[in-house]
């Protein structure tokens, strides 16, 4: 009888040393001999892991990583059980330390694993390692798969812990991310390893602790094979992302140029695809976390055809632009003040004054133009409304139409369908008292020199022209 429980016993070990070995060959890890460095903490899933490797692996591989964060006397106790075990079997071990004076008043689980995480990477730098290795199980999938659920968020945030995922240069792997813890307490049990309980998981304030210690044993009790659910439904997910990123992402390659989206071709998609590939499309940019109603109001802003140029503000200081048949992102950050471009230079008579690559104008007496000019305008102007001045323009500035009216610069702009970024840099030419003469480039005022105001005043006539090419 003794001999047949000791082969049960020795066939479970197998059983999940195999589980390990195959999750790990998916990501060709026996192919290379670098240095791996695995995360222990000493608790019983990472005391597992540590054990499982040195059976599939050569030991003189392993970069056993310690993190000491002094929160409790059983720390110090952790740290020399963990430094007399590697010495007895030959593991290079690598501690750091979290000083209590270091620690935060508030948020200190997040504040912990930033700092555990900045240590592993160094760690790997240091050792020229290619893979790191942590002892995440089943049942930390089935929690934060529910707690992502509770809180809510984006369909992505649903898939939980991924298997393995780039990490400073190297590749993070959790190869115990499909076992029960059961059967981690189980091995260990077995094979009579040491192991650490940290009382703190038992403090249901915290959040993840509830889920730990009351909902997720509630849904094992109600179906035992809740845990395996949860693993099939986050490796299901977990490819239809990956199909679905794949997807959109050749979309996106027939509908972007650079930067930009091309939204001709964005609004003929239906509804639902446009949701999907305006996410992608923020994502690869990195915006993040925008919620489904926010990527419909987007949505909606891009498809209103009555409004062709729109600015909408994005978490963390991005904002959209559209324009016309375009947009992309910009940061918000760097928007240019036009109010910074409200100072007026003075325009020299006689000299060339170059705006663009395809403008350079002048301001000429009409006897004095020279060869290469090319008149645009003339205005019969009072001596009092020079010298004339460029400057950008105003919200409230406006061009005298030939039948008495006025036109707004902004309506010249819309009318002439300006982008709403080239906007910001548009100037006007005025008179010295700030009457708009000429919306540069697009359009001129009407002046015939016979308003009242210029009555009895001596007159000069000014000529704009343009350089010819």
């Amino acid at each position: 009888m003794a001999s047949v429980v000791a082969a049960a016993v020795v066939a479970a070990k197998m059983n999940l040393q195999h589980q390990i070995k195959r999750r790990l060959s998916g990501h060709r890890f026996f192919e290379s001999d670098a240095p791996i460095v695995v995360a222990v903490s000493g608790g019983v899933d990472s005391m597992v892991l540590m054990d499982v490797m040195q059976h599939l692996t050569d030991p003189g591989r392993l970069i056993i990583a310690h993190v000491n964060h002094e929160l409790r006397a059983q720390s110090r106790e952790e740290e020399a059980f963990l430094t007399n075990y590697c010495q007895k079997h030959g593991l290079k071990l690598v501690i750091s330390h979290w000083p209590i004076n270091r620690h935060p008043q508030t948020g200190i689980e997040a504040a912990a694993r930033t700092m555990r995480y900045r240590f592993f990477a160094q760690t790997i730098h240091r050792f020229k390692a290619e893979f790191l290795l942590t002892a995440h199980h089943a049942n930390d999938q089935a929690e934060t798969m529910l707690m992502k659920m509770v809180r809510g968020g984006q369909l992505t945030a649903l898939s939980g812990i991924d298997d393995a995922r780039p990490f400073a240069g190297a590749t993070l792997l959790r190869p115990l991310l499909a076992i029960p813890k059961a059967d981690l307490y189980e091995y260990a049990r077995t094979y009579q390893l040491t192991w650490f309980e940290d009382v703190t998981n038992q403090d249901l304030t915290l959040t993840r602790n509830r889920f730990r210690n009351l909902i997720v044993p509630a849904m094992v009790r109600e179906n035992p094979r809740f845990l395996e659910h949860m693993t099939s439904w986050h490796e299901q997910l977990s490819d239809l992302l990956v199909f679905s990123q794949d997807s959109l992402n050749r979309l996106l390659d027939q509908i972007t140029k650079g930067k930009q989206l091309k939204l001709s071709k964005y609004c003929t998609y239906p509804k639902t695809w446009r949701h999907l590939i305006m996410q992608q499309w923020l994502e690869n940019q990195a915006v993040f976390d925008l919620t489904r109603s926010q990527i419909m109001q987007i949505d909606q802003v891009l498809n209103d055809t009555k409004k062709p140029q729109q600015v909408i503000a994005l978490p963390k200081g991005h904002c959209l632009i559209k324009e016309y048949n375009v947009c992309w992102l910009k940061n918000a950050a760097k928007k240019i003040d036009n109010s910074q471009k409200k100072i007026a230079a003075v325009v020299e008579l006689g000299q060339w004054h170059e705006i663009s690559d395809e403008l350079t104008f002048g301001i000429f007496d009409e006897n004095q133009l020279p060869k290469d000019a090319l008149v645009l305008a003339a205005f019969n102007l009072p001596v009092s409304s020079l010298p004339l001045k460029l400057r950008g323009w105003q919200k409230d500035d406006c061009l005298r139409l030939k039948n008495g009216g006025h036109q707004k610069v902004r309506r010249v702009l819309i009318n002439a369908k300006v982008p709403m970024s080239k906007r910001m840099d548009q100037l006007v030419l005025t008179t010295a008292k700030g009457t708009v003469l000429w919306v540069v480039g697009y359009k001129f005022a009407w002046l015939d020199g016979s308003d009242s105001a210029y009555q009895d005043q001596k007159h000069q006539v000014i000529a704009v022209a343009q350089r010819k090419c």
